[in-house]
């Protein structure tokens, strides 16, 4: 069963000089239920934009999209709200998490945001921020946690309320390489054992190579498609092999880690 389906969509920046960008430029996928997707490609090749219009931050230019079986496109803004808040998880590079709350009301934000109430989710909490590893600093605040720990609070309020699908944007661009491995590793068991649905934005090859296929965006175009198989370090190489045919500048490449 598909979660994602998006049907020749665009979307279209205009410019000062009158001069129309197409930053998606007639895509078509699909994301089945469980399937870790990630995305990449070079500096301006149109893949945040890409995850943006996925995740309804953006709104399309043209073409369909339907997540969970609900056309996104024909929703109000209202219920387009409140589905977001309900189908779908968000993972930011800057982690998000807000100064003022410990980092258990963090993770619970989605269930306040709903009107749960207060025992159902504690026990919620408990729950997952033991799965995550995190269970030890919920009275804390995020200034008193590790960018690896915050992340992983982060991935914990994204999955709470169990949404159809987690867009994760760069998930450890602000990481260093033992805190990514933790964060990549949280991700990819959400993924095997509770089926958690993810699409995730990266130009980091290591963090990519968790990923069960990658598409590679050019041009607001899909340029090539990879599936991991049974080898993650070979699925690691073809990933760096597809990254050097794109080119692209060497900023987008973190260093190479496995």
């Amino acid at each position: 069963m598909s979660v994602l389906e998006a049907t020749n969509i665009s979307k279209v920046y205009g410019s000062k000089r009158g001069i129309e960008q197409k930053a998606i430029d007639h895509i078509s996928l699909s994301i089945e239920k469980g399937e870790f997707v990630g995305v990449m490609g070079p500096s301006g090749s149109g893949k945040t934009t890409l995850l943006n219009v996925l995740s309804t931050i953006d709104r399309l230019s043209a073409g369909s999209l339907m997540i969970n079986g609900t056309e996104i496109t024909k929703l109000s803004k209202d219920k387009l709200a409140k589905f977001r808040r309900r189908e779908m998880g968000f993972i930011f590079q800057d982690f998000n998490l807000l100064d003022t709350l410990t980092i258990g009301e963090n993770i619970m934000l989605p269930l306040t945001l709903d009107g749960w109430k207060v025992n159902e989710m504690e026990a919620k909490l408990a729950q997952v921020s033991k799965q995550l590893g995190i269970d030890t600093i919920l009275p804390n605040r995020s200034f008193e946690v590790s960018g690896g720990q915050m992340q992983r609070a982060a991935i914990a309020r994204a999955i709470i309320h169990e949404p159809a699908i987690i867009f994760a944007d760069e998930p450890t661009g602000n990481l260093d390489s033992k805190s990514s491995k933790q964060v990549m590793e949280a991700l990819a068991t959400l993924n095997n054992q509770k089926e958690a649905t993810t699409l995730m934005v990266t130009h980091d090859p290591f963090a990519a190579s968790f990923c069960e296929r990658i598409l590679f965006i050019k041009d607001g175009k899909i340029f090539n498609q990879l599936d991991k198989g049974d080898n993650r370090q070979t699925f690691f190489q073809d990933i760096l092999n597809v990254q050097s045919m794109l080119g692209g500048d060497t900023d987008d490449f973190q260093t190479v880690r496995v």
